[in-house]
This record gives C-alpha cells, structure tokens and sequence, in this order.
C-alpha cells in the first residue's frame, strides 16, 4: 500500500517538472533546489527526464534508490546506485548510452545525473547517478586553457555577416538585380581572404594572456572507474554516445588510435555517422535539463565528438554527462545542441543516434563528475582546409574542417582529417602517388608561415604515408615546452595519381672529371621511370671549400634516402674522439629548420660518400675530422643528420620519387 501511494505521488511529481520543464523552455533556465546524499534513503522514488525519439520531448522515467556507493571513503567517487523502471525505460531497453547526464529528481529536487552501469549487465538494473553536489564544482574551476595571442574567428558575428549577406541578395533579387552566382561567389572568397590578411597582421599587436594571471585550484586527475568500482569488480560502462561524420572505415581507425592517448576509447562499432557537414552558429539558443547536447573536438566536413544529457542550467551555464568526456580539466571544445531521431539496443547495451546540428557554446570544464559549459561563448578554433585532386577520375573535393584550439587535441585530429580528405576522394586503396604541399601558420616560421611540399608513394595506403611529415611537425610545434604556437590555421594541398610515380637513376656524369675546391659542376644525370622511357637532368654540385686534393667519391641518390653507413660512421667517430651528447633536446626552432630543410622523396642529391681509412695517414685525418663534428655534435645532436646546419644545395627536384643510389666520383686538385 506504502508502495502505491509512493507510485501516485512520484507520478504528481513526474507531471508537474514535467509542466515546469515545457513552461520554463520560453526563459532562462535557472538552477532548481537540491536534495543532498545525506537526505536519500534506499527505497526512495524518484523521477528522471531525457529524450528518445524525433519528437523532441523530454519525457520522464521512473528511479529507486539502492544505496550509496563511496560514501565513506575520501578515494572513490561517491555514486547513488538506482534501479530504472518505467514505459520509457522498457522502449529503450534500459539507461543507453547517449542518457549521460540524465536529470534525477526526488520530490522536484535536483539528485544528480545518470552516470554509468555495469558492463555486459542488464541495463535496466543497477544504475550509477553522480551526485549534483560534485557537479557543482565544476562551475568553480578555473578557465585558462589555450588562450592564443591570434585572432579567431567570431562565430556570432560571422553568422550575422552571413545573414545580412543573404538578406541584401534576397533584396536585390526582388528588385531585379540578382548579382550572377559567378560574381557572388567571388565576393565570397575575396571576404574571405581580405577577413584572413587581416587577422595575419592583427596577430603582431594582440596581448598575450599567460596561464599564470589566473587560479590554478586544480585537482588530481583520477581513473573515475576505478574509484567507483570499490565494492564491485564488474567494469562500469559511461552512458554517452559518439557521433563522427565524415571521415568513413579507415579514418575511424586512425581517429581510434589517435584519441586513446586523450582518454577516448572509440568503440569502432558503435561510432555512428551524425551526417552533418558546416555547422551553423546559434549564440541564443536555449537548453533545459534533460535535452539532449553534444560536446566536440572538431566540427564542420569531419565532426567528431559525443552525445549526452544536459543535468542543469543556470543562466548561461550548463552541467551535462555525469562523468567526464576526456577527463583533460580544463578544456576548449565546441558544445553543440543534438536532435535525437531514435534509439537502438540489445541484451546489454544500447544507444541513441541522432544528429548534431548547430555550436550552441563551449565546453570549458571536462572533471569526473561531469563537463560544464557556456552557453553563447565559442571556443577558440583552427580551420583545417583541404583540397584533394584525384587526376584518375578528375575529382577535385576541398574540405573544411573547425578543429577546437586545443593542441593536443590539434595534434591527433589534424593529420586524421587530413588523411580522411584524401581517402574520401580517391574511394580507393590502391598504388598511388600523393604529391603534398602544406602551409601552417602560427608563430614559427619565416613571417609566421611553415612551408613544406614532398612526394609519396605507397602500393596499398598513400594517405597514411603522406601525412607522416605533418604529423611530425604539429607533434614539434605543439608539443613545445617553452611557449605555445598559437596556430592560426592549416591548409593542405594533395594531388593523386594512380599508379607508381618512381624512377631509378641510371647515371651520372661529371661535367668535368678534375675540380677544385670551391667549384661548381653539374652532373648529366639520366633517370629511367616506372614503366616510362629514360629522362635526362641536369644536376648542380659545388665542391667544397675545404676538400683535400684527391679522389672525391660521391653518392648520387634520392633525397628520402638515408646514407646509414655515412651517420653510423660520424658517430663512431665522435664516440672515439670522446664526444658528449648535449643534455638538452635541440630548440624547436632547430628541430623545424631539420625537418624542413631536409630532402624530399623526389630530390636527386648529391653528397660525398664514406670512405674507410686505408691507412695511418687517413686514420689520422679522419679522427681529426670526427673531433670537428663532435664539438658540433656536443651542441646538437641532430647535427649527425646535418653536419653543416646550412650546406650546399646540392640536389635537383623532379617529378618522381627517386628509388635508389649510384656511384660517381671526381679528382680534386690542389686549390692555388
């Protein structure tokens, strides 16, 4: 009897938040009262709210206090374990994952959000909530995060740009002076670039704000999971869902591997594709407890990110998910709002699916407890422009991509997206050649700008391949520990040819077979294509400065070649000259004019190969040499790669990934 009468009044209850929720949707919504762990009790009913289906409503489901778990221990993170029940419940076949953050009321006072259930378990039993008295805190921590001294885009004022534009179209239209879409599309990209120029040069004058002018009240981060289980041995599983658009079969696994170090474990099979491309800006939106959100690394042609539960608002602050996204403290992610179309499950799991439409603010705070946000407020962000021509079926797809300015998160999402554009195109994996040219601007470089271009060949897979040298360089720049690189955008251009684009050197001829130091020469260089009829080149060599008369033996190779005997002698050498490696890793600005000065795959060079000494005499003069290279090497190590840090260009860029080395050599005479 005690039990139905329970049943009525929580039922009262359900009805009248219910009305509150509709009534309250046309204001802001604002914190409701709460009810401490202190005051539930095992048997309790309560109600929670969250959406399922198209229509967008938010509809209640039935909750029984267990018990509480962690309460005694300063360790484990408290949790209210409940049973579910309820119609909605038995539809969706227990708490899926995409109901993270799920309000739950106990007499119209706010408990906290579903958090977790165990895995492989019956989800309709033995629910985790979070208490709300944990999720307040996140409100109290401080926001510092990646605050770059570049300008960024303002996503409220180009939405109103946007619209004016349209407005003045639609205007002229009607008076009958519809601009040709040829002209309108101009004006566009010249906007555009005008918008670009100017944010290059206000970059010089911006402020820098250091993390040192705020609070840095910060917790330990810990294993959520393993705190909760204490008391259970049973894995818990997080209720929320990721959504991922764009970047098709391949791409969702390097994006896998990539997310692991950030603490997103990708569930390759139940990653669904939210089908949204650009998203449209919504600095008014509205979100009530028990809507569904979405929190997002990267937005626009390849969206990856997740879907839960909005738990409360307070004017423009939002508390969702119940547990953390990626566990990282204080973050810059985009939040987005969501629409649910249905759900989907099975014995032991289940989910929501549905599509992210809109940037409704920012996510700020990503704890154990949950993640906070800012409605109105958009995160700092990274374009990632990609064009991708693929010459065997004339395809020609550009890709715009908004990654949130994080840099760790710049760092694994970028070469995935760029990897993403180049198999999306070709919809192949073939042999094929990837000629790539990338331009990064942020604050290294010549004025700002990293430049690079190279050739790539792979016989299954040339999009993982070509990104390799993009990768190395955003893990340098973004990865420095003195300062960050502010970056402002990344755009890459990638043509593909089907096939194998290698060639093989035949020969090389000396232009004269007697030199000296100091003179330069060109090398009648014959290379012979995969496939295709001998081309001949003309390549430039200078004899150095400081070469001692006699037989000078030479390498001629391609560029992504390395002379392995030639590095392993040099530091051989410095090892018996007594040399000391540096302490202290090389600056990045160092480690970016290696990386960027080095060969290309398609480069003909021509260096001086590695004799061993035939006598005493050579001994001598090598040693003397590797005490040279060593002081040299005690300065920098890299320098084993680059002796000299500015040599003689010696080389000739072709058209084709050179394949192999040959042998040549020219008499040096005594200089007069």
């Amino acid at each position: 009897m005690n039990r139905y009468i329970g049943k009525i009044k929580k039922g009262l209850v359900s009805l009248c938040l219910t009305g509150a929720l509709l009534v309250s949707s046309v204001a802001v919504a604002a914190l409701p009262e709460i009810i401490g762990l202190k005051e539930l009790q095992p048997g309790m009913w309560g109600t929670g709210y969250t959406v399922i289906d198209a229509s967008g409503e938010i509809r209640p489901f039935d909750v029984q206090v267990v018990g509480i778990l962690g309460d005694n221990s300063k360790m484990s993170a408290k949790r209210i374990l409940v049973n579910l029940s309820g119609p909605l419940i038995e539809e969706t076949g227990g708490a899926i994952s995409g109901m993270s953050g799920s309000p739950i009321y106990f007499n119209g006072r706010l408990a906290g959000a579903l958090s977790a259930g165990y895995k492989d378990m019956y989800p309709t039993q033995r629910i985790m909530l979070t208490p709300i008295e944990d999720m307040l805190k996140i409100w109290d921590y401080p926001d510092t995060r990646n605050k770059t001294r570049m300008p960024q885009l303002d996503l409220a004022q180009m939405k109103a740009e946007r619209e004016k534009f349209q407005a003045d179209q639609e205007a002229k239209a009607k008076e009958g002076k519809e601009p040709a879409e040829e002209k309108a599309a101009e004006e566009a990209v010249a906007q555009s670039e005008e918008h670009e120029e100017q944010a290059g040069a206000e970059a010089q004058d911006e402020e820098t704000v250091t993390d040192e002018e705020a609070a840095t009240n910060e917790e330990a981060a810990t294993n959520e999971e393993a705190e909760v289980e204490s008391g259970s041995e049973a894995p818990l599983e997080h209720k929320t869902t990721y959504f991922a658009s764009g970047f098709g079969a391949q791409g969702l696994k390097m994006l896998q591997s990539k997310m692991s170090p950030l603490g997103i474990q990708v569930d390759y099979d139940n990653t669904w594709d939210n089908g949204v491309s650009m998203m449209s800006a919504r600095p008014n939106a509205v979100l009530q407890p028990g809507s569904p959100v979405g929190v997002a690394m990267s937005i626009g042609d390849f969206t990856f990110g997740s879907m839960g539960t909005v738990t409360a608002v307070d004017g423009n602050r939002v508390l969702a998910f119940g547990h953390s996204y990626t566990h990282r403290g204080n973050v810059n992610y985009f939040m987005t709002d969501a629409d649910v179309i249905s759900t989907i499950h099975g014995p032991t799991s289940g989910m929501k699916l549905g599509n992210v439409q809109g940037i409704i603010g920012r996510v700020n705070q990503d704890r154990q407890d949950g993640i906070g946000g800012i409605l109105g407020q958009f995160p700092q962000t990274v374009p990632v422009i990609v064009t991708v021509h693929d010459k065997d079926t004339g395809r020609e797809i550009t890709y715009n991509t908004m990654v949130a300015y994080d840099e760790e998160v710049l760092a694994a999402l970028a070469p995935v997206v760029v990897y993403s554009s180049i198999n999306t195109t070709l919809d192949r994996q073939d042999a094929s050649t990837a000629s790539l040219q990338f331009s990064l601007r942020s604050s290294y470089g010549k004025d700002g700008l990293i430049s690079r271009r190279n050739m790539f060949y792979d016989d299954g897979d040339v999009a993982k391949v070509a990104v390799t040298e993009l990768n190395d360089i955003l893990a340098v720049i973004l990865g420095n520990k003195e300062k960050e690189a502010d970056m402002l955008d990344l755009k890459v251009d990638v043509t593909i040819d089907k096939g194998r684009k290698t060639a093989t050197l035949v020969s090389a001829v000396p232009s004269k077979q007697e030199v000296v130091p100091g003179e330069e020469i060109t090398f009648d260089t014959t290379i012979k294509p995969y496939r295709g009829e001998k081309i001949k080149l003309s390549v430039p060599y200078k004899v150095p400065e400081h070469q001692q008369p006699g037989q000078l033996a030479l390498d001629v190779h391609g560029g992504g070649l390395v002379n392995v005997a030639k590095i392993l002698l040099a530091q051989q050498q410095a090892a018996e000259a007594g040399a000391k490696p540096a302490e202290e890793e090389p600056t990045v600005d160092v480690q970016l004019q290696n990386m960027l000065s080095s060969n290309c795959n398609n480069d003909i060079v021509i260096e001086s190969t590695v004799e061993v000494p035939q006598n005493d005499a050579e001994l001598k003069e090598s040693i003397r040499q590797a005490q040279k290279l060593a002081k040299e090497l005690a300065k920098n190590p890299q320098a084993v790669k680059k002796p000299n840090q500015k040599p003689v260009v010696n080389k000739l860029a072709t058209d084709y990934i050179i394949e192999n080395v040959i042998h040549t050599s020219v008499k040096v005479l005594e200089k007069k």
